[in-house]
């Protein structure tokens, strides 16, 4: 339990303690009911929207890498024509695309969503994104997410040639893609982007002690939310794990950080009532039937 939980929990505890003092003449029935109550209570507290009945489901696509050559599209690689066809589908079908600020003000009780929302994210930060996802989102009205790797954004900065095909967004294009409005900027490390032995993604190392893990994913952390501020105005709120690998530990060093939102690959649809933290996303494969790739998502 976290430390704002504890406190809320202590709330309702401390709400019951002030009415029924004479804790040893409880009866059961009336201890039953107190914590019944007392649950209530912290549910309202803890999720408002779970306390309101209200159900919210929230499906989650993931892009990469966009393309301009047919012949490169792939599981990881989708061309203009195919990001277009997919937010045309989306429109068309009454869903209305949400940032991550609606979405944590949703689940903290400071506002409503759409009847249909849906959040569509891009991971690694690739130029791509500047030159063709921007002008698509402004075109259909829709925001996005776009999580960037810190490294690959520094690399770039003295990049001898650059291209959208196969490069990654320079911190002025980052700055670039926050100032149109239409993006949030997430975090995908510093520079933990890698599937190698012995840290795969940001997971702990095998063997690794817990002070040291600390240590390392919070260099990490630290330097990449520093250049994300630095370029969006703002520290990220928003973490994509790379790969998708997480752990409980790496979800308590997260929030620590200021981590509200955190996107896996799981594929499944997101209720909100449990907050959002894990979120599960589908991966846009060019190879996939547009209707078949969205039905997965609850989206017909």
């Amino acid at each position: 339990m976290t430390n704002e939980e504890t406190y809320k929990f202590g709330i309702a505890g401390g709400f019951w303690q002030a009415f029924i003092p004479l804790r040893g003449a409880y009866s059961f029935w009336g201890d039953f009911m107190k914590r019944i109550v007392c649950f209530l209570f912290a549910l309202f507290l803890l999720c408002p929207a779970a306390a309101a009945g209200e159900s919210r489901d929230l499906p989650v696509v993931m892009y990469h890498h966009i393309s301009a050559d047919p012949a490169r599209a792939g599981d990881y690689i989708v061309t203009p024509d195919i990001l277009e066809g997919d937010l045309r589908y989306i429109a068309e079908h009454g869903y209305t695309a949400v940032s991550v600020g609606e979405i944590l003000d949703y689940c903290a009780g400071r506002g409503g969503l759409p009847e249909k929302p849906i959040l569509i994210t891009f991971d690694d930060g690739q130029q791509s994104v500047l030159t063709y996802a921007l002008p698509l989102l402004e075109k259909y009205d829709m925001c996005a997410v776009a999580a960037v790797v810190g490294a690959y954004c520094d690399a770039e900065e003295t990049a001898p040639a650059r291209d959208p095909e196969y490069s990654y967004l320079t911190w002025d294009e980052v700055a670039e893609l926050a100032a149109s409005g239409r993006f949030d900027i997430a975090s995908h490390t510093q520079d933990m982007h890698r599937d190698t032995w012995p840290r795969r993604g940001c997971l702990p190392n095998p063997g690794e002690s817990a002070e040291a893990y600390a240590a390392a994913l919070g260099t990490d952390l630290a330097a990449v939310d520093a250049k994300i501020e630095a370029a969006a105005g703002s520290r990220p709120l928003a973490f994509a794990y790379p790969f998708g690998f997480h752990s409980d530990r790496t979800e308590e060093l997260l929030a620590q950080h200021g981590y509200q939102l955190t996107l896996t690959c799981e594929n499944r649809i997101n209720d909100l009532n449990s907050g959002a933290l894990d979120l599960g996303r589908y991966n846009r494969s060019a190879h996939a039937d547009r209707a078949a790739f969205f039905k997965m998502l609850g989206i017909v």
